[in-house]
């Protein structure tokens, strides 16, 4: 009896608010308020072509990028869980700033933040900002660009949570 009141209940709610079913990452950003605040914050925060951050991650193809460069992916885990950018460290754009400080402590080190198409690493880039990080970059673009302009990825074998689990 509960479960069926809670799906009578949930249908209500849903006929009140049809936007509310569709996931966020289906929704044009060119169609709201989210495409003009991104804009806004594109005056503000530097972005990095997909050239420019191979060539930083290539200077030493062994082992990667200066300890002083950090490539951030703040998507969601599922999206990581398929493919990131070489060297890249998952953070997610949830928590990114609870836990930025516990991975990147110096407040001067670069920081270059990707997601799928360039929108909310650009929020994140902002925000990181706003918190007194100096050398914040967002990935024009996003992976999406990346592998666009023909640069590879990584495949992941082992899922976010596989990886979480071993530690």
């Amino acid at each position: 009896m509960l479960s069926a009141t809670r799906t009578v209940l949930a249908r209500r709610l849903m006929a009140r608010a049809p936007a509310c079913s569709r996931a966020f990452s289906q929704t044009p950003a060119s169609l709201g308020l989210f495409s003009d605040y991104v804009k806004t914050l594109k005056n503000n925060v530097k972005e990095i072509t997909s050239e420019q951050l191979n060539s930083k991650l290539t200077k030493d193809p062994v082992n990667g990028p200066p300890p002083t460069v950090h490539v951030l992916d703040v998507r969601e885990t599922y999206e990581w869980n398929e493919e990131h950018l070489p060297f890249a460290v998952y953070t997610g754009r949830g928590c990114l700033e609870r836990d930025i400080e516990g991975i990147i402590p110096d407040q001067f080190d670069e920081i270059i933040l990707y997601c799928a198409g360039g929108n909310r690493s650009i929020v994140a880039a902002d925000s990181l900002q706003k918190m007194g990080y100096k050398n914040v970059y967002s990935l024009a673009g996003g992976i999406g660009g990346w592998k666009k302009d023909g640069y590879q990825i990584v495949q992941n074998f082992k899922t976010y949570s596989d990886q979480v689990k071993g530690y």
